[in-house]
């Protein structure tokens, strides 16, 4: 009976307590059986991974994959929420707290109180999770974490009132007259992408009258990425400054800095050295002290005895010869009476040539996209490779084709086709960047640069096949594009060239000229031929090859076309090409002697007797795809890599056997199976400055 009431006693427990014991028996075993579920279907998600080819997962359902709740998100509520909060800060509604700003603006020198401050009525939590500067002063337990207003000195309101908006939005709106206060308001309040939308704002706006100022404003703010862009410009564009008066903003530090830089785009020392004389001339009284440090930047070893009546005149100058004659002695004159400046440089060593004196005009051939570019000076037989940015895309098909132009700048552009992708060629790293994506995809269209932009012209969508007429500009200045005015008229086999700031779209049918200043196509001549090779601008005028051999030239002031003398041509002939290379008209053509194998021939157009004159290339063979573009740029040969690799000697392919030609073709077939599969329609038309490539044709 005891054990019986003992049982009656433990069974009667309160009616509360025993469900209470029940749900917490059940939680647990529900919680083990997950854990177990959760094991099991963890191993079982490993043993997939390991083998995935063995089924590991048969002893559970399909809907254990899917059970549990269901986790949803709404992709429009962050927008929202953040449209909300600024309709929020716009109203006034629900702040809590003030920003005061006094100062700092161009309009209250030395950044003192004054009356024109400003005040913002904002959200704590917001300015917080936006800005790190304010996270610490709101969180961080400071005194202004608990005052209705804070007041911030020495920041500019514009600014403040642009960084409170960003905040809000998460835009930011910068222009050249707000954009230096604007980055030194963001630094000081710790926002990095706006600190760097303003460093890339300055980047893309450098030029010769505010590159030396932007130097400056990199170095105040300690911004490295904007100092080596300048420090590059500067670089480039040495020529220019150095007659000018930007240099003289430049410390001493900065000076000798850009001095010293091997990348100098000069013609030769002297430029370099009427730099820094320049330099010193502008303030001799503070600049005395730095002569000698400034003097020894000049690399003195690359001035020849051709140069001693330039060096005899700079120790004329009163103030050298005040301050630095024995430096100008050594310089001038040894015991022998001749130059001695091998131990004056400010280098050890034999210092490097600036790269600028070994620049040269070359023309580049763009072939296929397993290779890389060649650069060919026609007149010394020198060759150079440049890398190609298309042999990341050699063995698939994404990119069939591609469309280049250069700037007078000699920056080179390239677009893919039909893939939206714009790249431009760094001479002095010899490598290519991509910029901004384009907005259409398309094939057989033609590339221009005028005037700070890059205009995407005609062509086919990859595709319906439906001619496009839309024209896409891309903003150097900005990396961005945008449609400008269509074509009244469809293009697919032309040429687009710059004349005088406009744009001349040119084809056998008819010709347009877009005019930028009032974003207008306009009908001109055309040239009315039965075919059109290739057209490219010499002297302000069109030079265009159509019904081989004729070469026609249109003037565009005069808006007439006119016959010149016609081309030389030769059995075998497949490619022509016409390349303005520096103040002379070449003639490129392609004669393929054997399998890869091409003869090149260059043809000089003597306009004085209007005849074309065979310049006796030395090039001999290219071993290189026979359906190369060419354009005439200015490049660094010592930033490139040889090229006589691409290049074999006509005797040696004499003396190969003819069976080298069924080889090629055996490497055709394996490439591409057969070219039997393609029906006339199939073939690709080459187009003047783009190359369209047929899968296998290398």
């Amino acid at each position: 009976m005891a054990g019986a009431a003992s049982s009656v006693c433990v069974s009667r427990q309160p009616a509360g307590v025993a469900r209470v014991m029940t749900s917490l028996h059940l939680a647990r075993r529900k919680e083990t059986d997950a854990r177990d579920i959760g094991f099991a279907f963890f191993r079982a998600q490993r043993q997939v991974l390991a083998h995935p080819y063995r089924s590991v997962m048969s002893g559970y359902a399909v809907s254990g994959f899917f059970s549990g709740p269901e986790m949803l998100e709404d992709p429009a509520h962050a927008a929202a929420l953040l449209a909300q909060l600024k309709a929020f800060y716009d109203a006034r509604l629900l702040c809590d707290v003030t920003i005061r700003v006094l100062g700092g603006g161009p309009e209250e020198p030395g950044g003192g109180v004054s009356d024109s401050g400003r005040s913002f009525s904002c959200n704590r939590n917001v300015l917080s999770a936006a800005c790190p500067y304010f996270k610490s002063m709101f969180t961080g337990g400071l005194y202004e974490s608990k005052q209705q207003q804070v007041t911030l000195h020495d920041m500019d309101p514009e600014s403040m009132a642009l960084i409170i908006d960003y905040c809000y939005t998460g835009r930011v709106t910068v222009t050249e007259a707000n954009v230096q206060r604007l980055y030194a308001a963001a630094d000081m309040l710790q926002l990095e992408y706006v600190r760097q939308a303003c460093a890339g704002y300055l980047a893309r706006r450098l030029d010769l009258h505010n590159c030396a100022s932007i130097l400056r404003f990199a170095d105040a703010f300690d911004h490295p990425e904007l100092r080596s862009r300048s420090l590059a410009y500067m670089a480039r564009h040495f020529e220019q400054l150095a007659v000018g008066e930007e240099l003289c903003e430049l410390n001493l530090a900065q000076l000798k800095e850009v001095l010293a830089m091997d990348n100098l785009d000069v013609s030769s020392e002297r430029v370099v050295c009427n730099a820094a004389l320049r330099w010193l001339e502008a303030n001799p009284k503070e600049r005395a002290s730095g002569c000698l440090e400034v003097l020894r930047c000049v690399r003195w070893q690359h001035f020849t005895d051709k140069d001693q009546v330039y060096l005899e005149g700079l120790k004329a100058k009163s103030f050298l010869r005040k301050h630095c004659s024995q430096y100008l002695d050594a310089v001038l004159q040894d015991k022998d009476g001749k130059l001695a400046i091998s131990t004056l440089s400010c280098q050890e060593g034999s210092p490097l040539r600036r790269i600028g004196m070994l620049a040269k005009e070359m023309v580049i051939f763009f072939g296929h996209r397993k290779e890389p570019f060649l650069c060919y000076d026609p007149y010394s037989g020198d060759i150079y490779t440049m890398p190609s940015p298309l042999t990341t895309f050699a063995h698939g098909k994404a990119v069939t084709s591609s469309a280049v132009c250069v700037s007078p700048e000699n920056d080179l552009y390239l677009a893919t086709q039909p893939m939206k992708q714009l790249w431009v060629y760094s001479p002095v790293q010899n490598s290519w960047q991509l910029l901004a994506e384009r907005l259409l995809c398309r094939e057989g269209m033609d590339v221009a640069y005028l005037n700070g932009y890059v205009y995407i012209v005609g062509g086919r969508d990859p595709s319906t096949g439906a001619k496009i007429r839309e024209v896409e500009c891309y903003s150097v200045q900005r990396n961005q594009w945008t449609l400008v005015a269509p074509l009244p008229h469809s293009f697919y086999s032309f040429e687009l060239v710059t004349v005088n700031d406009h744009l001349y779209a040119v084809s056998n049918k008819r010709m347009l000229c877009y005019d930028p200043a009032c974003n207008q196509w306009l009908n001109c001549a055309s040239l009315k031929r039965c075919d059109f090779q290739e057209a490219c601008v010499f002297n302000e005028e069109i030079y265009c090859i159509c019904d081989i051999p004729v070469v026609k030239v249109y003037n565009p002031a005069r808006g007439e076309w006119r016959r010149v003398c016609p081309i030389p041509t030769e059995g075998n002939t497949n490619n022509y090409q016409i390349v303005r290379h520096g103040s002379k008209l070449l003639l490129i053509t392609c004669t393929t002697v054997q399998w890869k194998k091409n003869r090149v021939t260059v043809h000089e157009y003597d306009v004085t007797n209007d005849r074309w004159v065979n310049i006796g290339t030395m090039l001999g063979l290219l071993h290189y795809d026979c359906g190369f573009i060419c354009l005439s740029a200015r490049v660094y040969p010592s930033c490139l890599e040889p090229g006589q690799s691409f290049i074999t000697e006509e005797d040696d392919v004499r003396s190969e056997s003819s069976t080298d030609w069924m080889d090629g073709f055996s490497e055709l077939d394996s490439e591409s199976d057969s070219l039997s599969s393609f029906s006339e329609d199939d073939w690709p038309r080459v187009s003047a400055r783009h190359r369209i490539y047929v899968e296998g044709s290398f």
